[in-house]
C-alpha cells in the first residue's frame, strides 16, 4: 500500500548537562509532555517537536535527516524548511531551502539556517535573509539571532525600515525587546 508509517522514536539525548527526549511525530499531533531534569544549566533547554515527509537515522553519526515540509519546533519557536539535519548528540540544527523561523509575531527568513539550541542562537545564510514584524523590517546578507538576549545582528548591506524610517548600514544590532537600534 501507499499508507505513509510514521515512527515515533524516543531518543534520549546525553550531553554533558541533560538527559532529554526529542520527539518525531506526525504533523499537527498534540506534542507529548516531556520534562526535563530540575538543572540551572540547562533552563534554557528545550526538547524539540519534529514532522517532516521524509525522516532518516544515522546511528554512526547521531543525526536525523529530515527531507519535505519539516517543522521543528523548540518552545515558542518553531522552524519550517525544505530539508534539516539535527544533531542528537549536540543539538545543532542546519537547515536548507526556503526556511523560516518563527516567534510571535517575528518571522525571520533565510536560504539556510544554523542553530545551536544549547547556546540560544541561529545563523542565517542566503540570498533571503530578513527579519520581519508589525513596523519593522530588517534586511542583509546574513544575520544571528540570540532568543536569550533577544538580539539579533545584521552584516552586509543591511536595510532597516522601521515605522516609516529607513537605515542602511553594513552592520546593525537590533534589540527586540527595546525596539531599538542598540548598534
Amino acid at each position: 500500500g501507499n499508507s505513509m508509517q510514521i515512527k515515533r522514536i524516543p531518543l534520549f539525548i546525553a550531553s554533558s548537562f541533560a538527559l532529554g527526549l526529542l520527539w518525531f511525530q506526525p504533523a499537527g499531533m498534540a506534542a507529548p509532555p516531556v520534562t526535563l531534569p530540575n538543572s540551572s544549566m540547562i533552563t534554557s533547554r528545550e526538547q524539540p517537536v519534529v514532522s517532516a515527509d521524509k525522516t532518516t537515522y544515522n546511528e554512526s553519526t547521531g543525526r536525523y535527516t529530515l527531507q519535505g515540509n519539516v517543522r521543528i519546533t523548540i518552545g515558542g519557536r518553531t522552524f519550517t524548511t525544505d530539508e534539516a539535519k539535527i544533531s542528537s548528540q549536540t543539538l545543532q540544527i542546519w537547515t536548507d531551502g526556503h526556511t523560516e523561523l518563527h516567534e510571535g509575531e517575528l518571522c525571520f527568513t533565510g536560504d539556510a539556517i544554523y542553530a545551536e539550541l544549547a547556546g540560544n542562537t541561529a545563523w542565517f545564510f542566503g540570498i533571503r535573509c530578513g527579519l520581519k514584524r508589525p513596523g519593522l523590517v530588517i534586511h542583509a546578507d546574513n544575520m544571528n539571532y540570540n532568543w536569550e538576549t533577544h538580539i539579533v545582528t545584521f552584516d552586509g548591506h543591511v536595510y532597516c525600515t522601521q515605522h516609516g524610517y529607513n537605515t542602511t548600514a553594513s552592520h546593525l544590532e537590533f534589540d527586540l525587546e527595546k525596539n531599538a537600534i542598540v548598534g
